[in-house]
């Protein structure tokens, strides 16, 4: 079982994964946990991705995917996987699809999960996740018995800094510009199941099992088309061994229905159905990537505008500071002449002073003679 999961934030996604992991005993990786771990072992990705992190950029995809081939090819993937947080745009989708396709572990099945926004803002600002077990409440539909306290280990409940109206909306945004095209994407290929993500946690995981049960039974039912790649696979293997098992081998073969050749009109030639799929492969491409170059672009043109801003704001800041040691250097001038003054007169007035106290002592003796 390979699935995808995809859907706002604060959708269910982390539930409904643990619901998957239990039940097809699958491992759930997240890019993010992965990076962590990375850079924390200090493996060539993590080192590679830390160096960029540390400049102020984004993990370019090819080391987010080289590190999703190295966890998928562990021995507790075996059986299939779980990703969540990957892929958020067409780009990655679609060095994913080429590397599950080159390692033979195509994805089966993309859960997307929808929800209403009254009830999302709801899931999210009522968050609560134990810091020690990381079980999950929520202070409207699932608050803990006591206060604060996890149900499970009685540890503190942490109520997260960006569960806010204003972040919530901010990351949505993000979600629908970014991500939502995906659901496009996965549409084309027959392997999009959206979830309707409302109701009680039961509620949703009744609806991913009955998703994930029609798309077994789709994979039981192999076309003949499969059954034949798969008997003459057996074929090839047998290559070697009597010429009887061989032939029992393809009377197995199931036979194939005949298909009707619909004769094309007069009118239309091969020329005109070549176009035709060119037409619909540009438009596909159109409608599923233009608008993600469109916000790309935008997202560019306000990044150099902000590094604009910043160049001139440091430049203003450099002048301010020159002119205030300007400033500086003048008081301090001013003030050395000011205290050289004040010593070239304070001597005058002592020695001023020490004769008046001598004319005075002198007076005294000849009076007392």
């Amino acid at each position: 079982m390979r699935t995808i999961l995809i859907g706002p934030p604060g959708s269910g996604k982390g539930t409904q994964a643990k619901y998957l992991i239990e039940k097809y005993n699958v491992p759930q990786i997240s890019t993010g946990d992965l990076l962590r771990v990375a850079v924390i072992a200090q493996t060539p990705l993590g080192r590679q991705a830390k160096a960029v992190m540390d400049a102020g950029q984004l993990v370019p995809n090819d080391i987010v995917i080289g590190m999703i081939r190295e966890r998928i090819t562990r021995p507790d993937a075996e059986n299939g996987f779980i990703l969540d947080g990957f892929p958020r745009n067409i780009i990655q989708a679609e060095e994913l699809d080429l590397l599950l396709n080159r390692l033979g572990r195509p994805i089966d099945a993309v859960l997307q999960f929808e929800i209403d926004f009254d009830w999302l803002m709801q899931r999210m600002a009522g968050r609560l996740t134990c810091v020690s077990c990381g079980e999950l409440f929520n202070s409207f539909t699932k608050p803990p018995m006591i206060d604060g306290r996890c149900d499970q280990c009685g540890s503190p409940l942490h109520h997260r800094t960006d569960d806010n109206e204003e972040t919530i909306d901010r990351r949505l945004r993000v979600y629908l510009t970014q991500t939502q095209p995906l659901s496009e994407l996965y549409k084309l290929q027959n392997k999009l199941h959206v979830i309707d993500a409302n109701g009680t946690i039961e509620e949703v995981t009744k609806r991913v099992k009955s998703a994930l049960r029609g798309m077994r039974s789709k994979r039981a039912n192999l076309p003949p088309a499969s059954i034949a790649r798969v008997i003459s696979k057996e074929r090839r293997i047998n290559k070697n061994q009597p010429e009887i098992i061989r032939t029992q081998a393809t009377i197995e073969k199931p036979k194939r229905p005949a298909r009707k050749k619909r004769a094309l009109p007069q009118t239309v030639t091969t020329k005109t159905v070549s176009n035709m799929k060119k037409t619909a492969r540009k438009s596909v491409k159109k409608t599923a990537i233009d608008p993600v170059k469109k916000q790309l672009k935008e997202l560019q043109d306000q990044l150099k505008a902000a590094q604009t801003a910043l160049k001139l704001a440091t430049k203003a800041q450099k002048e301010l500071i020159k002119k205030e040691q300007e400033k500086d250097a003048l008081l301090k001038k001013k003030f050395k002449t000011e205290v050289a003054q004040m010593k070239k007169a304070a001597p005058k007035k002592t020695t001023t002073k020490k004769t008046s106290v001598k004319k005075a002592k002198a007076k005294t003796a000849k009076t007392k003679k």
